[in-house]
């Protein structure tokens, strides 16, 4: 998988909410959110995988003004035991990426150890760090600066759109920013922006020149 050219893999793009800062710290996963790229490198809008997930503490204000995922919207979710292993199976044979990965690995990491769970997850992209390297004139590289600077919100939107027909994630919810699958939505086509100009640049398209 390593030297095979980028076209010809396949990826996960995730992205996590959670109640705080670090699973060390007591912080728990409140929604996991993923979109497929398919080989070509093309989004696939009908393989995606949103769970909400019952922390079983009370969300604090804190994290709820930023996701606005409420007490009540989770009373009924299932548990981080139920939707681990749904995750695990979503990502098997593809690469993983997500936007400061660091962050959202350590939380799915530290939850499979604690339901001793093998971490399926082997080959990770971040985003955060390919941005940086690749276009250093973006200067701040938190998602929403990156939405902004590849004009993504319009083509965001369009995607959630469609999903709507089937899929009823953000069904009477106007906040859409934040929310798992539409932050790795957007870090799926900040991904594809990456390979483009990797490919404009004349760099190595494999996997190992990626990985850091």
């Amino acid at each position: 998988m390593h030297n095979s050219p980028l076209s010809e893999l396949e990826f996960t793009v995730f992205d996590t909410e959670t109640t705080g800062m670090s699973p060390y710290k007591g912080a728990k996963l409140v929604e996991i959110g993923a979109v497929k790229i398919k080989k070509g490198l093309s989004l696939d809008l009908n393989s995606t995988f949103t769970r909400l997930i019952n922390p079983k503490i009370s969300i604090p204000y804190s994290a709820y003004k930023i996701h606005k995922i409420s007490n009540e919207k989770v009373i009924d979710a299932p548990d981080i035991s139920e939707v681990l292993p749904e995750f695990a199976e979503f990502t098997e044979n593809t690469v993983v990426v997500a936007h400061n990965a660091k962050f959202d690995f350590r939380f799915i990491d530290y939850f499979m150890k604690e339901h001793n769970m093998q971490c399926s997850i082997v080959n990770i992209l971040d985003t955060l760090s390919l941005t940086r390297l690749l276009f250093p004139e973006i200067g701040r590289y938190n998602l929403d600066r990156l939405i902004d600077y590849f004009s993504l919100y319009e083509l965001t939107e369009e995607a959630i759109r469609g999903l709507h027909m089937d899929n009823n994630t953000f069904a009477n919810d106007e906040h859409y920013r934040h929310r798992a699958l539409y932050d790795a939505i957007n870090t799926a086509f900040i991904f594809i922006r990456c390979v483009e100009k990797i490919k404009r640049l004349g760099l190595p398209e494999k996997l190992h020149s990626l990985i850091r």
